[in-house]
């Protein structure tokens, strides 16, 4: 009898074990999720504004009437 309560009662341990190591892991994986998803939109916000920086000083270059130099990135007049 006491062989079962004491393999009962290893197996009570190996599962709770289990079960706090694999919520562990879980919570651990959300927060890089979260820190990953944060990192992404940065990224594309900072791409967006960089595209609009560009948009604006070819739209500037031209209602000017120069020609921009798209290698040197500046205006031609």
């Amino acid at each position: 009898m006491r062989v079962y309560l004491a393999f009962g009662a290893a197996v009570a341990v190996i599962a709770a074990l289990s079960f706090s190591h694999w919520q562990a892991y879980r919570a651990g994986r959300a927060v890089e999720q979260a820190v990953f998803t944060q990192q992404i939109v940065k990224e594309n916000t900072d791409a967006a504004n960089t595209a609009e920086k560009w948009r604006d000083a070819l739209r500037r270059c031209n209602d000017a009437g120069g020609m921009y130099d798209f290698a040197a990135g500046a205006c031609d007049r």
